[in-house]
């Protein structure tokens, strides 16, 4: 049986699309790749967790779909030119396809032999299950074959950890976590180099199912546990000699941290899956913990090592002979933090406390709210004067009551026969808290028989408050109005011939 492969180049917004529509025409698989690849312009197509493309494929794609003249008319000369037709009533206009026939195969055979045998450094050997094991005496046998989770010792983050794993003299007895296992390997590798216990851990359930099945394959003892499992292997309390992830630079930055925090004092951490161009950024994130250092770099790739530096006896000493003055300490601290925080919360937001908590001149606030606002007054005179702020007045129109607003009688009715009126109206407003205030706009709303507004007037501070008091009060732009103080003043305002009512209200701009 032979069967007829067609092969599209298309745009990469086109790749995705096509191929959904070729599988509904009937074909048995689809496949998308790089047009340039192997070329000096291929576009690598790959993204780290948070950083995936938003475009699975390349700027120029090929689209390859595979199709089985036995079971459809793919056989015939007319499948070719009635596929474009449907793909074109599908919304893609393109040119003939390449074609070939692609013959049956033992596709098992075929697959297998592209994965032979890997020798990493001297002794460590990862060998697939169809294969013969090396005969060296010496060699230390991985038997992993490929499947649905990540390493079988191919790729050079694989690689680089194994052979940092290899060159270690020390590994008998030493705990170890592999963080990210995938299929197991790096967990496999070191339980045969010695290390115990080994515990393995990944995000991914079908990463378990692979990883225990070649743990039992190669007879390992490891726990593999899910980061959800609540597994006493990962719990904050249980620490390691080696913390190894071979993961990508953007999750081992995430994760810096939780790895750090499951290392024993003096123990070491191995980190892969970094570029080298991403190696000084990565080193920098763990900075704060540990000195990491490039141990290896390999086709572009590095694997990174560093130790968690031991703590001294003394400090040890310290921290275990003095309890319960440490938690004193900490908690006189942690009562400061809060109480400057506090005071500084009050002196930063004083625009809002101030009007907030300040009572009422005309004697309606009781007298422990007068008490802590004559301390909280000082406290904030003290702050500014201690960081050289600017003791502004606040803005608030709630303090400002508007105890009468009228039309002159004569005026108003005057308004009523003649088109054009001046008329006065007289307001007389007042500052109720115990702060100065800054000077609200005024707005006039003048409205019809039926209530609704025909002409809004807004008048700033300049505008309303009288000449006389203007020039009595020249920084009042500045200082505010006083607390409790009444001002009177009268308005000129252009009646229009419909105008029935007014309303008037405070307000800041």
């Amino acid at each position: 049986m032979s069967y007829r492969e067609l092969v599209f180049t298309v745009v990469a917004e086109t790749a995705e699309p096509l191929g959904d529509a070729l599988l509904e025409l009937g074909a048995l698989s689809v496949t998308v790749e790089d047009d340039a690849a192997g070329g000096y312009d291929e576009n690598p197509l790959y993204g780290e967790p948070g950083l995936s493309p938003e475009v699975q494929a390349w700027d120029r794609s090929t689209v390859t779909a595979l199709f089985n003249p036995d079971i459809d008319a793919s056989g015939s000369a007319e499948f070719i030119p009635e596929l474009l037709v449907s793909l074109k009533e599908a919304g893609f206009n393109l040119s003939a396809p390449q074609e070939k026939i692609v013959e049956e195969q033992d596709w098992v055979r075929l697959t297998q032999s592209q994965f032979a045998p890997i020798q990493i450094g001297k002794r460590i050997w990862v060998v697939p299950s169809w294969h013969e094991a090396p005969s060296d005496p010496n060699a230390i046998c991985l038997a992993v074959d490929p499947g649905l989770a990540f390493g079988t010792g191919s790729h050079p983050t694989t690689h680089l950890c194994l052979l940092w794993l290899e060159e270690q003299s020390e590994l008998k007895n030493q705990s170890l976590l592999d963080y990210g296992c995938g299929s197991g390997i790096l967990a496999i590798a070191a339980a045969k180099l010695g290390c115990k216990p080994v515990i393995g851990t990944d995000i991914d359930p079908q990463a378990m199912v692979a990883a225990r099945s070649n743990a039992e394959i190669n007879h390992t003892e490891i726990r593999f546990v899910l980061p959800n499992d609540d597994a006493p292997e990962l719990a904050a309390k249980t620490k390691y000699d080696i913390v190894m992830a071979n993961i990508l630079a953007n999750p081992l930055q995430v994760l810096a941290p939780a790895l750090v925090n499951k290392m024993r004092s003096g123990g070491q951490i191995v980190l892969s899956g970094v570029l080298a161009r991403q190696a000084e950024e990565v080193i920098a994130t763990y900075s704060q913990w540990l000195t990491l250092s490039v141990w290896k770099e390999s086709e572009g790739w590095v694997c990174l090592h560093g130790t968690l530096v031991k703590e001294s006896q003394g400090t040890k000493e310290t921290s275990f002979a003095a309890p319960v003055q440490k938690k004193r300490i900490q908690l006189a601290l942690l009562s400061c933090f809060l109480v400057l925080l506090l005071v500084f919360g009050e002196h930063l937001s004083r625009n809002t406390l101030l009007p907030l908590l300040a009572p009422r001149v005309d004697g309606t606030s009781n007298a422990f709210a007068v008490t802590a606002f004559t301390i909280l007054q000082r406290v904030d005179t003290k702050l500014c004067s201690a960081l050289g702020c600017i003791n502004r007045p606040v803005s608030d129109f709630a303090a400002w009551k508007i105890t009468s607003a009228t039309l002159s009688p004569e005026n108003a009715r005057e308004g009523l026969k003649s088109a054009v009126n001046q008329s006065i109206l007289q307001v007389e407003i007042q500052n109720r808290v115990a702060i100065a205030v800054l000077a609200p706009n005024l707005e006039i709303s003048l409205t019809d028989a039926e209530e609704s507004e025909i002409k809004s007037i807004q008048l700033t501070p300049k505008e309303w408050l009288p000449i006389a008091w203007q020039d009595a009060h020249s920084d009042f732009l500045r200082n505010g109005i006083a607390a409790g103080e009444q001002i009177q003043t009268e308005l000129p305002l252009l009646l229009p011939p419909n105008a029935a009512g007014y309303r008037v209200r405070a307000f800041y701009p």
